[in-house]
């Protein structure tokens, strides 16, 4: 019997499988990155545009007018990636099986159609060539923040007048009693310290009770 050390060790192919959906995953938006307290993916929208200015871009515009609404930058990162995954997903239905996503269910056998295989090819010795199945059924599992591709579980953010979203959501954290990511959210907003993340939410908390 082969050794996993053996080359001809037939586990290459499964982890060939499992670096195509990890890198499958990294395609995905950085929900944690963020640069001068905004995702780091809008944040590259705006690169190179006036602080006073609105971008030239038709993509960037649209984020600049969502923001300028006041639309929260953390329901737009769970929207983007969520959209970012169930694409992801498809193709990799695509690739298992069209018929998954309904495409072509009803063709006819005896006409010759074009198909897909992902196919792991490994140049060192002994070459060989595997195709690579189910990977929609398993790329849940390789999702780095280990929910399975589920977006972020968040409070609504607090009906507070006047106050930014950071502000809102980290009240609501708060009063759901998750101290931890409500301190998160100030500082990512904010690049306060912990001391001073806590002290500004414990002050509106004692705020809103008076």
């Amino acid at each position: 019997m082969a050794s996993p050390e053996d080359p001809g060790h037939d586990e290459w192919p499964t982890r060939s499988r499992e670096l195509f959906l990890t890198d499958l995953w990294s395609l995905l938006i950085d929900e944690d990155a963020r640069v001068d307290g905004h995702p780091s993916w809008i944040e590259s929208w705006f690169r190179g545009t006036p602080s006073d200015g609105v971008p030239d871009h038709p993509t960037a515009a649209a984020l600049h007018r969502l923001l300028a609404s006041g639309a929260d930058v953390d329901d737009l990162t769970d929207v983007v990636r969520t959209m970012q995954y169930e694409i992801v997903y498809n193709v990799c239905q695509l690739l298992d099986d069209p018929a998954l996503l309904g495409i072509r269910t009803g063709r006819d056998p005896e006409q010759a159609e074009p198909g897909w295989e992902l196919i792991a090819v490994r140049t060192a010795p002994p070459p060989d060539r595997r195709p690579l199945k189910e990977l929609h059924s398993s790329l849940a599992e390789h999702d780095p923040s280990g929910r399975g591709g589920e977006p972020r579980g968040r409070p609504v953010p607090a009906l507070l007048p006047g106050r930014p979203p950071h502000v809102r959501l980290a009240v609501a954290q708060a009063r759901a009693g998750d101290r931890l990511a409500a301190i998160r959210t100030w500082r990512g907003a904010t690049g306060a310290t912990p001391a001073e993340a806590k002290a500004a939410i414990d002050s509106l908390m004692a705020q809103a009770q008076d």
